[in-house]
């Protein structure tokens, strides 16, 4: 019996998540630099530690899910990048390094298992749902600099965190229709 493809939809926005908070922090970073006084270099380390912190913690996540189950860690992840995005407006800019990497690992969770399920879930159709999962995945790094530069012309910094954060609880609930792993 063939999956239905609208799993590849669900993980395809669970990876959306991702892509999503990576760039519309990264290309409104100047924002960042001018409101706190840093330079170049330390935007590149703000890029950098989510990134770091994403492939350290791929492994970390990858073991879970087979120990706990993908969906449990996938879960748990995006728990992860919720908290983390929310926590920027509520502490000191100069603490957007701690955000970044609390984000990233919870991003490694995401990214890891969500394509890890799509292999596992379709045996048939998997090209087509590969393709599905990686245009939705996609789409994030081609909408989060207009939606990001919108909201900090609009607001401040600040609410692109609001905005990764409200994904996130999107991604989260459409996640947990997801069928439960074996």
């Amino acid at each position: 019996m063939k999956t239905s493809l609208k799993w590849a939809f669900v993980l395809g926005f669970v990876g959306f998540i991702t892509s999503f908070g990576a760039h519309i922090v990264a290309v409104n970073l100047p924002f960042y630099a001018e409101k706190v006084g840093i330079g170049l270099t330390m935007i590149g380390v703000l890029i950098a530690v989510y990134d770091c912190a994403e492939i350290l913690a791929k492994p970390v996540f990858g073991g879970l899910a087979d120990k706990k189950g993908m969906k449990k860690a996938m879960l748990a992840g995006i728990i992860l990048f919720v908290l983390a995005s929310l926590m920027y407006p509520f502490v000191s800019p100069n603490l957007l390094i701690v955000v970044r990497f609390l984000q990233g690992l919870g991003a490694a969770a995401l990214s890891a298992v969500s394509l890890a399920m799509v292999g596992t879930m379709y045996k048939e159709n998997k090209g087509r749902a590969f393709g599905i999962y990686n245009a939705i995945k996609g789409a994030g790094y081609v909408v989060s600099p207009v939606i990001g530069g919108a909201i900090v012309m609009k607001t401040n910094f600040s609410g692109i965190f609001y905005a990764t954060a409200a994904i996130g609880v999107i991604g989260f609930l459409l996640a947990l229709t997801l069928p439960n792993d074996k």
